[in-house]
């Protein structure tokens, strides 16, 4: 009888602690009002104008406003190593490098919402690295990086088609 009480919970403990680290989000850290990012390349839209610009999309699922950062170069890496997205939370957040004067593009996302924002590129490439800083509530920063590859030629195509959102 007592062998049976301690499979029952060994089976329970095997069942609940990887459930558990779902429902708390595979990275340390996660939260389920994490903001979210996604992201497209498109042409620039200008005739004049060779370099695309990335449409970057910040969806706030949280009840309090976010301050978002956003900047866009050349990708050093390869795709393949490096993955297509990577989230990160820092330790120290007061380095230089975090404050909004670093980005080239800077907003509010209200609470519950989501929106759009065009981010510049320095210089046409194959591969861009958008990096976006998101602070929270409660002092929260995450910085999200998101690869998008372009075109093959001089002047890059857009990535996706539609909206980053999906449309």
């Amino acid at each position: 009888m007592v062998e049976l009480l301690i499979e029952l919970v060994v089976v329970g403990i095997m069942i609940a602690a990887p459930s558990w680290c779902l429902a708390r989000g595979l990275r340390n850290g996660d939260r389920p009002t994490d903001a979210t990012v996604k992201a497209v390349l498109r042409d620039a839209g200008q005739p004049d104008e060779p370099r695309p610009v990335i449409l970057a999309a910040i969806g706030n699922p949280s009840a309090t406003p976010v301050l978002a950062g956003l900047e866009a170069r050349k990708a050093r890496t390869p795709r393949r190593l490096s993955g297509s997205l990577n989230v990160t939370v820092p330790r120290r957040t007061a380095r230089r490098k975090f404050r909004p004067s670093a980005y080239a593009t800077v907003g509010i996302v209200p609470a519950g919402t989501t929106v759009s924002f065009t981010v510049p590129v320095r210089g046409s490439a194959r591969r861009y690295l958008l990096t976006a800083a998101v602070g929270q509530a409660g002092g929260r920063l995450r910085l999200y990086r998101l690869h998008l590859a372009g075109g093959t030629g001089a002047m890059p195509r857009a990535a996706a088609a539609g909206t980053p959102g999906g449309g």
